[in-house]
């Protein structure tokens, strides 16, 4: 992901010569002489990669990554404990995230399926207030629209969100109430998490039963288009 016809390339190839059913990627990567830069891809320079992932039509997983460089040296380096699933995950996917949302990415390719992890990296919790300031502060003073939608209607259309590493039943049902059962998808988050906790946790789920099955596989059967795999009806 350092160069995007290079990774357009890439992607056609896995998907139609390897049988890949989609794209992961650590969120930025680093780049420049002393590897401190940092690519984003909400750029219109990344648009022939996100031309090829709507062609191609399979998602794309957004995955979190380590600070480093200078960056991990300001911010992280004194608070250690906060790297990873803690916080500096979440915080950057967000921004990645909601970056192609407000430089239009979506408006360009409107057919994209993007994975986050984590319950939505704390972007579900900030819904209302995102779109507050989005659609009844900015718009209506006649700043530069950014985006054509709004956030929710990108969330409904665009974007999914997997339970990796967030074991919470009321989470959860938060994220429903927000996004609807349709949008997400049972995940672990090895190996940051154990299989064990995971599948016990969902097992159990308070969840209709309906909605358990459609998190726990049926969404994912549909989004990755899955024939018949083990247990598939089960």
């Amino acid at each position: 992901m350092h160069d995007p016809k290079e990774a357009a390339d890439e992607l056609r190839r896995c998907v139609t010569k390897l049988g890949f059913l989609g794209a992961l990627v650590n969120d930025t990567q680093r780049s420049g002489t002393d590897g401190d830069d940092m690519i984003f891809y909400d750029g219109a320079d990344w648009d022939v990669f996100w031309s090829t992932v709507q062609e191609l039509d399979v998602p794309f997983y957004l995955h979190p990554r380590n600070p480093t460089g200078s960056i991990h040296d300001k911010l992280w380096a004194d608070r250690k404990w906060l790297i990873g699933p803690p916080l500096s995950f979440a915080q950057g996917v967000s921004l990645h995230l909601l970056g192609m949302v407000t430089n239009g990415v979506f408006d360009r390719f409107p057919q994209l399926k993007i994975v986050i992890g984590h319950l939505g990296e704390h972007i579900p919790f900030d819904l209302w207030r995102i779109n507050h300031w989005f659609e009844d502060v900015k718009k209506p003073l006649g700043l530069k629209e950014t985006c054509k939608k709004t956030i929710r209607d990108y969330f409904a259309q665009n974007i999914w969100i997997t339970t990796s590493g967030h074991f919470s039943t009321p989470t959860l049902k938060y994220c429903i109430e927000e996004i609807g059962a349709e949008r997400i998808l049972f995940s672990i988050d090895y190996p940051f998490e154990s299989f064990e906790d995971a599948c016990s946790w969902y097992d159990r789920v308070d969840l209709p039963k309906g909605t358990q099955e459609e998190i726990g596989r049926g969404n994912a059967r549909q989004l990755f288009k899955l024939g018949s795999f083990k247990d598939c009806d089960a």
